[in-house]
């Protein structure tokens, strides 16, 4: 790996524009900041937008020393040049920080530059799609949430408006849910499907435009936990009013649980990482099972089942379908394998003060 890795940034007129939130120019800064680069040179014969200082002063990351010169003025032996034409991603850097002599053609798939704008900030969205995310989330969720980010990012939206349209909306299904009624179930589901959707967006858009912090990631986790409570209660509350007060008991249960494993979480990730992601829980797992490869295998496949944008489309399709009764057995079932899991990897997740079971993007806040 090159130690001394020096980046140059052309400020061309298309790396000046704001795609995506912030500029090609800053989006070029925090890369090579990230990838660790020493020294970062802007190449600008006119004064240069700083917009890369936001997303540092968020993420209470030290801002780089940036230098602006002039073209023509004689740059250290062995700077990467990052290309004029093209929006570039952490791929780009990596590759530049390896063999600082590399030159990114137009086309690289490693770089980013689309016909339209529009069709540009899609491609840096679909970029950020994380490994973890599950099939509901990549194959449905994501590419409706995407073109939502887009709209969004283009009206000027920031992430934190659209977390509190999530939790608005999520408030909403709740009280609908607790109506009682076939029809009124079904709509209920219906609106958790868009509230799993919505809540998306707030992610996607602080990814690409590097508008992450911790106090947004505890807020959308906070948000995540409201409309999970929210659909619980008002479930309960709907099928009671539908089907009888024989499900009272499990209404309770679900409730208990489902409250003791926010809590227990909330704890843990306050412990050991010290900022929000019930996400460290897959990691966790991972890691109390590595040298198992079988069962490691098995354990997080079914993990899969009980990720948010699964049993959301489940629960969905169960109250569209009028099955909303066979729901409160499901997640009495679901949460008690849940919390099993949180008293197995506990331990873990508390010593875990460096943050190294946080998802990538997380651990950069």
């Amino acid at each position: 790996m090159n130690t001394s890795f020096s980046v140059a940034i052309p400020a061309s007129s298309y790396l000046r524009r704001r795609i995506g939130g912030i500029s090609g120019i800053a989006r070029g800064v925090i890369l090579a900041d990230l990838v660790g680069a020493q020294t970062i040179t802007i190449v600008a014969d006119a004064p240069v937008d700083e917009d890369w200082r936001r997303s540092f002063s968020m993420r209470a990351r030290p801002l780089p020393q940036v230098t602006v010169v002039v073209p023509g003025t004689p740059l250290p032996t062995g700077t990467a040049h990052l290309p004029a034409e093209a929006q570039p991603t952490r791929a780009a850097l990596e590759a530049l920080r390896d063999d600082p002599a590399l030159v990114l053609a137009p086309g690289d798939p490693r770089l980013i530059r689309e016909p339209s704008d529009h069709a540009t900030v899609l491609a840096l969205l679909r970029a950020t799609l994380k490994p973890t995310e599950g099939p509901v989330g990549r194959w449905i969720n994501r590419p409706i949430s995407f073109r939502m980010s887009a709209v969004a990012m283009k009206l000027g939206l920031g992430p934190d408006p659209i977390t509190w349209f999530t939790l608005a909306l999520a408030m909403v299904m709740a009280v609908i849910l607790g109506q009682g009624g076939v029809e009124w179930l079904a709509l209920g589901g219906f609106l958790f499907q868009a509230v799993s959707v919505t809540d998306c967006v707030d992610g996607d858009i602080a990814r690409v435009s590097w508008a992450m912090s911790r106090r947004g990631a505890l807020l959308d986790t906070a948000c995540d936990m409201v409309a999970n409570l929210g659909f619980v209660i008002g479930l309960m509350t709907g099928v009671i009013r539908t089907y009888g007060i024989d499900y009272a008991w499990i209404a309770l249960a679900c409730v208990v649980l489902l409250v003791s494993g926010i809590i227990a979480m909330s704890i843990l990730v306050r412990m050991g990482p010290r900022r929000g992601s019930f996400d460290v829980l897959r990691a966790a797992l991972e890691r109390k099972l590595d040298g198992r490869p079988v069962l490691q295998t098995v354990t997080l496949t079914l993990e899969r089942l009980f990720k948010r944008d699964v049993y959301v489309m489940v629960a969905c399709v169960f109250c569209l379908l009028g099955l909303a009764w066979l729901l409160p057995g499901m997640l009495l079932g679901g949460l008690c394998i849940w919390l099993g899991a949180v008293a197995w990897c506990a331990p873990l997740i508390a010593r875990d003060s460096e943050g190294s079971l946080l998802p990538p993007h997380m651990r950069q806040l």
